[in-house]
C-alpha cells in the first residue's frame, strides 16, 4: 500500500490533512476491531477513533533485514496489556515533518504484526531513493518516537464456514505487506474457514524475500490451505518447486487460475473477489490494464481488489 502513496504523493497541506481526517471520522460509526474467532474483540485500542488525533509510538528495535529493508518494532502506549487492533491488511498513517519543511509528510504502512499481538506493533519498511518517509523511518533508533494516525480501512474479509473456496493473492516487491496480512488473517483468525490461498510473490532477487520465514511458518501450519510461489527475476535461486525464474507472468497465473478452477470449489470470496493484488504500478497495470494478463484469463476488474 505504501507504494500507492509513493507514486501518488499526498498533498501535505494542513487543510488537506484536516479534510481527509474529518471525512474518515464522520464515515466511521464504530472502532475498527480485528475480528478473531480465538478471542473477544480488543477492548482497548492504542489508536483514537478520530484521524484528527495522533498517537505516538516508541521504537524498541530496528533490524536491518536486507540491503534496503528494516523491520521496526514499536511499543504501544498501553504497554504489554494493549494490542493495536489494526485489522489485517489495513494500514496506519505515519507522520513526520522534515527539517526546514512547512508541512508534514504522511505515508501509509501495513503492519506485519498481528492485531492481537500484545504491547508491540511491527512495520516492514523498504527504503526508496529520495524517499522522505522511508528514509526517516530508517533513521529511527530505539527510544525515538513516531507519530501515527489511523487505522486506514483495509479489505473487509469474511470467512467461508460451509463451502470450500480459493483465492489468489499476488504481490510485487514491498507490496507483500498487505498481502501477507490478508493471508495470515484468512488462515489464522477464523477457525473453521474453508478458504484456500495461492500466494504469488514477485521479487528482484532472493535477498528480497523478506518475509520468507513467516510464510514458511504458515505453510507448515496450513499445508492443505496455502501454496506459495516466488517469482525471482534476478539471481539467487534456480528453478525448483516454489521458486520460478522470471516474473509473475501469464504462464504462472494461468497455472494458478487453472488450479482454482480444477478443485471443484468456489473461486473467489462472497463479494466475488477472486484476485488480490499489491505491487508496483507497472506490475498492477500489466495485470489489470486493458488487455492485461488477468483479463486474458477471464478475470474482470470487478473481481480484483487492489491495495
Amino acid at each position: 500500500m505504501a507504494t500507492i502513496f509513493a507514486r501518488r504523493p499526498l498533498v501535505t497541506a494542513s487543510s488537506t490533512a484536516f479534510a481527509f481526517s474529518t471525512v474518515l471520522y464522520l464515515t466511521r460509526s464504530k472502532p475498527l476491531l480485528a475480528d478473531s474467532a480465538y478471542r473477544e474483540p480488543t477492548k482497548t485500542l492504542a489508536f483514537p477513533q478520530s484521524m484528527l488525533f495522533a498517537q505516538s509510538l516508541t521504537v524498541v528495535k530496528s533490524e536491518q533485514i536486507n540491503h534496503d529493508t528494516k523491520k521496526i518494532t514499536f511499543s504501544l502506549p498501553g504497554g504489554a496489556t494493549e494490542s493495536s487492533g489494526v485489522p489485517s491488511s489495513s494500514a496506519i498513517l505515519t507522520q513526520h515533518t522534515p527539517q526546514n519543511a512547512w508541512f508534514p509528510v504522511f505515508r501509509p504502512y501495513t503492519p506485519i504484526s498481528s492485531p492481537d499481538d500484545l504491547g508491540t506493533l511491527q512495520l516492514l519498511v523498504k527504503k526508496y531513493p529520495s524517499g522522505r518517509a522511508s528514509g526517516y523511518l530508517h533513521s529511527l533508533n530505539p527510544g525515538d518516537k513516531l507519530t501515527i494516525r489511523g487505522p486506514l480501512p483495509g479489505y473487509a474479509y469474511k470467512p467461508s464456514w460451509t463451502q470450500d473456496r480459493s483465492v489468489i493473492l499476488i504481490a510485487g516487491g514491498a507490496g507483500i505487506t498487505p498481502i501477507y496480512g490478508l493471508a495470515r488473517a484468512i488462515l489464522t483468525e477464523h477457525a473453521g474457514d474453508r478458504t484456500k490461498v495461492q500466494l504469488l510473490w514477485g521479487v528482484n532477487g532472493s535477498r528480497d524475500i523478506v518475509l520468507k520465514d513467516e510464510l514458511e511458518d504458515l505453510e507448515r501450519r496450513f499445508p492443505e490451505r496455502l501454496r506459495v510461489v516466488y517469482a525471482v527475476s534476478g539471481d539467487g535461486v534456480g528453478e525448483s518447486g516454489k521458486y520460478r525464474k522470471g516474473y509473475v507472468n501469464e504462464g504462472l497465473l494461468s497455472d494458478a487460475v487453472g488450479e482454482c478452477r480444477s478443485q471443484g470449489a468456489s473461486w473467489g470470496d462472497e463479494k466475488g473477489t477472486k484476485v488480490f493484488l499489491s505491487g508496483p504500478p507497472k506490475m498492477e497495470d500489466a495485470m489489470t490494464g486493458k488487455g492485461g494478463i488477468l483479463e486474458k484469463l477471464g478475470v474482470t476488474k470487478k473481481e480484483v481488489h487492489r491495495f
